[in-house]
């Protein structure tokens, strides 16, 4: 399985390689990430990190794995830790539609884990909070994470966004819409959102993301 910007990653971090090679057509990788970073006036953070990543057979429509094993990350869940030891960098939804757009493994690195681990950092070295945002746990968070997307805030309505985004465009544009403005979706504003995030994500993964509410 080749990954896009996969090699790049490689020469940015020299000191991360190949783990034990599997079966099922996972990559896995080992190794050490040097976190030089700074943000705004935010202070300086040069820490290396002792990494393992998984990336799934099905990158990019299954999201990789990030487990800190050096003990630089407080395993509490102030700290975003998943219950399986991984790390939380974002919500599914974020994170999902993110690498549907974009698929090189390099960038969603930058993209996700280096702003991560150096809020981390700064939470743990100097009691700064999340300092890009900070996300509810679980379910809350990713429809918080879903509602700053569709610019609504009650979760019946959400969750009948989600829904609607389940179902084909002609047969979810005759229903009413779900910001209950009394028109039908098809003749709402809010059809035309809708649509760009059916461009991202297929509608299996709003069936899912809706059970999990």
């Amino acid at each position: 399985m080749k990954i896009k910007g996969l090699e790049r990653f490689f020469k940015e971090n020299p000191l991360m390689g190949y783990g034990p090679v599997t079966h099922d057509g996972e990559i896995r990788l080992n190794g050490k990430v040097e976190l030089n970073h700074s943000y705004e006036n935010y202070p300086a953070v040069q820490q290396l990190i002792d990494l393992k990543i998984i990336i799934p057979s099905g990158y990019p429509n299954t999201q990789p794995e990030f487990e800190e094993v050096g003990g630089f990350v407080p395993r509490i869940d102030e700290f975003h830790i998943n219950p399986s030891g991984t790390l939380c960098l974002g919500s599914p939804f974020r994170i999902d539609k993110y690498l549907r757009v974009n698929s090189d493994f390099l960038e969603f690195f930058n993209a996700f884990f280096i702003p991560y681990i150096y809020a981390v950092a700064l939470k743990k070295d100097h009691g700064i909070n999340f300092v890009f945002g900070e996300l509810k746990h679980g379910s809350e968070g990713e429809l918080e994470d879903f509602a700053s997307e569709i610019g609504l805030t009650n979760k019946e309505e959400l969750i009948a966004c989600a829904h609607a985004l389940s179902q084909k465009k002609r047969i979810a544009n005759k229903g009413p819409c779900p910001c209950n403005c009394g028109l039908r979706l098809g003749k709402c504003e809010l059809h035309l959102q809708l649509n760009k995030l059916r461009k991202t994500l297929p509608r299996k993964w709003y069936r899912n993301f809706k059970a999990r509410l």
